[in-house]
């Protein structure tokens, strides 16, 4: 058996997001007192919540998958899955997040600009999310439905 994993767990981007919170962390402690530690940990809740949907939005999305046992999955959903979705879904959620933070601490602007923290944005990303989430996993659904048929 070899000690090499033929799928390991890749987590580039739970790292990535930590050390960025990390550093405005960092930042916060010695030069701006005055973001809240909400707005510091907004990159790795932003890197978390999106994972949840993520899970969530495939989970779902399998509901429809007419399943065979004898092909290889992962190779199969790695040929028909689109990364510009998953990014799109990620960016949205940020988005949604810093919009969702502003609302709550009262920083909204007033006109209509993506981070203005009103709830009509607050929701215009929070939706987008979803729906790029939902277009990812479904590409890959209909894909993987097409060669079992």
């Amino acid at each position: 058996m070899s000690s090499k994993r033929e799928h390991p767990i890749e987590s580039m981007g739970f790292w990535m997001f930590g050390v960025l919170s990390v550093v405005l962390a960092v930042l916060k402690l010695t030069v701006a007192g005055y973001w809240s530690w909400w707005r510091v940990m907004l990159p790795f809740l932003a890197f978390l919540g999106h994972n949840a949907v993520y899970l969530l939005a495939g989970f779902l999305c399998f509901c429809w998958l007419k399943h065979e046992e004898d092909e290889e999955e992962p190779t199969a959903v790695q040929k028909h899955s689109r990364a510009g979705y998953n990014l799109a879904a990620l960016l949205f959620f940020f988005l949604f997040l810093d919009n969702l933070l502003r609302r709550a601490e009262g920083q909204g602007w007033k006109g209509f600009w993506p981070c203005s923290g009103r709830l009509e944005v607050v929701v215009l990303f929070g939706m987008l999310s979803l729906a790029a989430q939902f277009v990812y996993w479904s590409r890959i659904v209909s894909g993987l439905n097409q060669e079992h048929a």
